[in-house]
């Protein structure tokens, strides 16, 4: 039993000993070898250069975002906090959502890019939603929604979306959101500098005017998005004056006639109980234009306030064509190389074995 083990056991030598005979092996093959790399990357490079020669563009802007305005805004300190809203130049707190440091998860979330998406952009002379712009123009038909072997081509393809709001789109449409969103966002990167305030935005798709679009119009939403949390409060507030202020008009109005039929009917009227009326309602009537006046003198200053409460965009590096064109580089080439001289590694390997066992087999 104990020389059987030993009979199968392999002994270090001999296990070296089979491994440099493997790479002698190796080497009286090697014009085969040499072969194989030689096609695989001669086949990589003409694939490269003539048959999948597509480009990418690159674009970038940077800019600089102000959410809080200056001295301006301290000046409705005091009005802002009779309403219980934040004002006075008070900075954001690290925990809000508008944050500086939250830029890059805002710019790059779902809700910006679909509220882009939902976006019309010009198209010749035409206008079109730009996630319709997008599908037609980007290379996504041609990749992630092609078919294969496998499977068939994806029917996203031939949807066209219509202008509706994010939360009235069928599961379908949300499908092809998601698909639409994913390829994006893989192009999309946002960088703050470091040692600046200032913040850029990289895209990168195989359409140029397509890449200087989706960063132009990621900006304006991304610019919306911020006004409408940034003031969403006081317009909210806003809305609630001014529904008291047209109150106050229509009252005011009401009561404005009823001093003009009093003062045209009391020369004509002996009971005194008519003057005391009429007197009753002018003290109404001046009491509501204060009050009118009042509310008016609100609702300019929440208008203000929202202007002051506005972040500022200002774009210090525009999207300008010719953008930068990225070629694929050399890497793919060496890989087809490595790739055909692996796989005739392998073959050659199989091939040696087959007929050790098949000579094995006939002695």
């Amino acid at each position: 039993m104990n020389q059987k083990i030993k009979d199968d056991q392999v002994s270090t030598r001999e296990f070296f000993l089979s491994v440099f005979k493997y790479f002698k092996f190796l080497g009286k093959n090697w014009q085969i070898l040499l072969m194989a790399l030689i096609v695989g990357s001669i086949y990589d490079t003409i694939n490269n250069t003539f048959l999948d020669s597509e480009d990418t563009y690159s674009g970038q802007t940077t800019f600089h975002l102000e959410l809080e305005g200056g001295g301006a805004q301290n000046q409705f300190g005091g009005f802002a906090s009779a309403f219980g809203l934040p004002g006075g130049g008070t900075q954001q707190q690290g925990g809000s959502l508008l944050a500086s440091s939250n830029f890059e998860a805002i710019i790059l979330s779902v809700n910006v890019f679909q509220n882009a998406f939902m976006r019309e952009v010009k198209i010749g002379n035409k206008k079109d939603l730009f996630i319709n712009y997008f599908i037609d123009s980007s290379d996504i038909k041609r990749n992630e929604w092609a078919g294969s072997l496998i499977k068939p081509a994806s029917p996203f393809a031939n949807y066209k979306f219509k202008k509706k709001d994010i939360s009235e789109f069928t599961p379908y449409e949300n499908q092809i959101l998601i698909d639409v969103y994913t390829k994006i966002y893989n192009f999309t990167r946002v960088e703050p500098d470091e040692n600046s305030s200032l913040i850029t935005i990289y895209a990168t798709t195989t359409n140029e005017q397509l890449t200087k679009d989706w960063i132009e119009i990621l900006m304006a939403s991304t610019e919306d998005f911020y006004k409408e949390m940034k003031t969403k409060k006081t317009k909210q507030i806003l809305k609630i004056q001014e529904g008291r202020l047209d109150s106050l008009a229509y009252a005011l109005r009401y009561n404005d006639n009823r001093v003009a039929r009093l003062t045209f009917d009391n020369p004509n009227v002996v009971d005194p109980s008519g003057i005391m009326k009429q007197q009753q309602v002018s003290r109404d009537n001046t009491y509501l234009s204060n009050q009118y006046y009042t509310q008016l003198a609100n609702v300019e200053g929440l208008n203000r306030l929202i202007i002051e409460q506005t972040p500022i965009f200002t774009v210090l590096e525009p999207v300008r064509l010719p953008l930068s064109i990225m070629k694929k580089t050399g890497l793919s080439t060496r890989l087809g190389g490595l790739i055909a001289l692996v796989a005739t590694v392998l073959i050659i390997t199989v091939r040696k074995t087959y007929l050790e066992v098949m000579t094995e087999n006939s002695n």
